[in-house]
């Protein structure tokens, strides 16, 4: 199977949030993919733990309940650990969904809300870093 080719930026939609057309970082150097979120806590539902996020698009707040998910710890480049929230969704590119691992943080400070990981890339992805939206250039 052929590899496709993502640039450093990609726009891909994420249909179960519903999150469409968010532009994320393709991250080489990154294990996981992470997403970001708000008001990030766990509730009891009949003494079954869910996950409630908040995730914050564009032009709206959405609220999303998992009862799949566990916790993982994340190094960040510069050698700080923390605990995270951990979650698979699909990631819709090339008209096609992919199952991904998620961590949930606050990326309130980052220029893009989801950062796609090695993870992700395993799914047969090749990254090159002249390029960019290359999912929105390929035929339909």
């Amino acid at each position: 199977m052929a590899k496709r080719v993502l640039g450093r930026i990609e726009t891909v939609d994420l249909p179960s949030i519903p999150w469409m057309a968010v532009e994320c970082r393709i991250d080489t150097g990154a294990f996981r993919s992470s997403m970001h979120c708000e008001d990030i806590h766990v509730e009891s539902d009949g003494g079954v733990p869910v996950l409630v996020v908040t995730f914050q698009g564009e032009d709206s707040h959405t609220e999303h309940r998992f009862t799949d998910f566990r916790e993982t710890q994340v190094k960040s480049s510069n050698g700080l650990s923390e605990n995270r929230y951990l979650v698979t969704l699909p990631v819709h590119i090339f008209g096609t969904d992919f199952s991904t691992e998620f961590t949930l943080t606050n990326r309130t400070e980052m220029k893009y809300p989801v950062l796609l990981g090695r993870t992700f890339l395993r799914h047969g992805f090749i990254v090159d870093v002249r390029r960019t939206n290359q999912s929105l250039k390929a035929p339909r």
